[in-house]
């Protein structure tokens, strides 16, 4: 029980840290909707993402479809590595 147990605590992990990692640093949007609400309270009527170029709608990152593919197969390595280095070994003779 511990051989399948202890690799799938490591890969849920391993995975969700990927996860709040990136959730933390806004991985998933170019323009995050919060970025965006802030600008309007502070009187703006968007987020300037260069000069002369203003946005007024949140704008998802290219990448944020395959984010979670990332945490999964982040999950699944580390997973395989702590069950491949729980595996039994034959006694040398």
């Amino acid at each position: 029980m511990k051989r399948i147990l202890l690799p799938l605590v490591a890969a849920l992990a391993v995975g969700f840290g990927f996860m709040a990692y990136d959730k933390s640093r806004g991985a998933e949007w170019v323009v995050s909707p919060q970025e965006i609400a802030e600008a309007k309270a502070a009187g703006n009527t968007g987020v300037e993402t260069r000069p002369g170029t203003v946005t007024v709608l949140p704008i998802r990152s290219e990448t944020a479809d395959a984010l979670p593919v990332k945490w999964a197969m982040a999950g699944i390595a580390a997973g395989a590595l702590v069950f491949s280095s729980m595996r039994r070994r034959k006694r040398a003779t």
